[in-house]
């Protein structure tokens, strides 16, 4: 299991500072929301978590590691930031094959979260003609695909 550190963690962007010194720690083998008012600076956090962006300072880091540098991220960690992720031509079973490939996670997992979430009636449909609360399952599907 691997705990998340957010470690005074700052991010600004020109005079607007989005992330504010931000510190805490994540569990192994916890289930953890992270709440706030619109512009609070969650979705901010959660990317350079995920170092989808990067902070102006501080750090952020899974099992002491920085999340770019894991060899098969979503074996460690599961996140969903945005349900509008999958590309609107794939199946949903595309969707996550694809995930699960590059993270080297058995083909047979795509079927057990698409089990786990209620799609696999919907697996072969293209992603376009999900509702938002499919598509949100798909994404939920997808950050439990290497079960982190």
């Amino acid at each position: 299991m691997t705990s998340i550190d957010v470690q005074d963690l700052t991010k600004e962007y020109g005079t607007r500072r989005a992330v504010d010194h931000v510190t805490f720690r994540v569990r192994p083998g916890r289930v953890t929301g992270f709440l706030g008012p619109n512009g609070a600076g969650k979705s901010t956090t959660m990317r350079l978590v995920l170092g989808l962006d990067r902070p102006t300072s501080g750090s952020a880091t899974l099992g002491g590691r920085a999340y770019a540098t894991l060899r098969e991220p979503l074996r460690h960690v599961g996140a969903l930031l945005d349900a509008q992720a999958a590309h609107g031509s794939r199946t949903g079973r595309d969707h996550l094959r694809v995930l699960a490939a590059s993270n080297r996670v058995p083909d047979r997992r795509v079927g057990e979260v698409l089990e786990e979430t209620g799609l696999a009636a919907v697996a072969r449909r293209r992603v376009r003609t999900y509702s938002l609360g499919m598509r949100q399952r798909l994404g939920i599907a997808a950050a439990l695909l290497g079960d982190p």
